[in-house]
């Protein structure tokens, strides 16, 4: 039942990708269609890196940033079901010997995925170079971040607003390490990857695909082995790498749960998951989108490759795009292509 598998008459997207990506000048762009069936459409075109003629192809990994978000709380979910901790379990019942400020005393799991603990975004470098230093592992080094954080002022009064805050996701993935015994990691390997035979998914930056940032007007590759890394302790809030294919099937495993039916989590917690709360649901966006309504989002970039998800239940389809650049023309086409994608394929099956 879950796992990947391409459906005889799928539709090959790669014509219209090559057109999406030369029309604002993209290294290349995967994008891949799956309803419950299976994947009913799929593509990729464009250049591992600018400067090389080594084309992508579908099996390729393209990281997704935040769209990591969506499997820690996936990660959280399956350990609700397990009464391992609880949507409402508070941070400071999980670590009692914290000095976490009063501010933070109601803050539960569930308002940390809902992005509504109050911490601050911890989006930008600047903001991670002013961390004291952290030791150990890295769920070491994560614990020791989430200590921090939850010791420092909030951004906004806990529990009162949305506050996108990469912290949060790491306080989560703390929680989760602390009650399972396992890292993060592990985790995400072992409870999702490895169930829905996600051969291309991974940790840090895909190997083939280079990302590209801008500069001058122009997209510059970005070595994965460089400089540029993120910081091991904040994987869990988008640290992710796989193919569209791959992340596809991870979606079809939440749209098939939003429509009644046991995956990774029961239809019971894809409701509380796909609510929306203040603004979001837990791990994924919740709005009407491209004339469909409840659609399930998210969006994630880490500067030099863009990514966008979305999962219409009442339609039965969900759509996963990425490119390896960033930039604003990156965000408008993949953003243009996941909506194109979504209204055709709704489109097509009430035909």
């Amino acid at each position: 039942m879950l796992a990947a598998f391409i459906l005889a008459a799928t539709v090959d997207l790669s014509a219209e990708l090559k057109t999406r990506i030369d029309a604002v000048h993209l290294p290349a762009m995967q994008a891949t269609v799956v309803t419950s069936e299976g994947i009913v459409a799929h593509g990729s075109a464009g250049v591992t890196k600018l400067g090389t003629t080594e084309q992508v192809t579908n099996a390729d990994a393209f990281h997704i940033g935040s769209c990591t978000k969506p499997f820690t709380a996936t990660i959280i979910a399956m350990l609700v079901e397990e009464k391992r901790v609880g949507w409402e379990t508070k941070v400071a019942d999980v670590f009692p010997e914290w000095k976490i400020r009063a501010d933070y005393k109601d803050v539960t799991v569930a308002d940390l995925l809902a992005h509504e603990a109050g911490l601050p975004p911890y989006g930008e470098d600047a903001e991670i170079a002013k961390l004291p230093p952290l030791k150990g592992n890295a769920t070491e080094r994560r614990r020791g971040f989430a200590e921090y954080v939850l010791s420092q002022p909030p951004a906004v009064a806990p529990r009162t607003q949305f506050q996108y805050s990469n912290a949060g996701y790491v306080v989560a993935a703390a929680i989760a390490e602390k009650v399972s015994k396992r890292s993060w990691e592990d985790l995400v390997r072992t409870r999702i990857f490895d169930p829905l035979h996600m051969t291309s998914a991974g940790i840090g930056w895909p190997a083939r695909v280079w990302g590209h940032e801008e500069a001058n007007g122009a997209f510059k590759p970005v070595d994965p082995h460089g400089k540029y890394q993120l910081q091991d302790f904040i994987a869990p809030a988008g640290d992710l790498h796989m193919s569209t294919d791959d992340l596809a099937m991870f979606l079809r495993a939440h749209l098939l749960a939003m429509r009644g039916e046991k995956t990774l989590i029961s239809p019971a917690t894809a409701t509380v998951m796909h609510t929306k709360r203040k603004k979001s649901g837990l791990g994924f966006g919740v709005a009407t989108f491209a004339g469909l309504e409840d659609v399930a989002t998210h969006s994630g970039s880490a500067d030099t490759f863009v990514t966008v998800i979305a999962i219409a239940p009442h339609d039965n389809v969900a759509v996963a795009v990425s490119t390896n650049a960033s930039s604003e023309s990156a965000t408008k086409a993949v953003g243009a292509e996941l909506r194109d994608l979504l209204k055709r394929f709704a489109a097509a099956r009430t035909h």
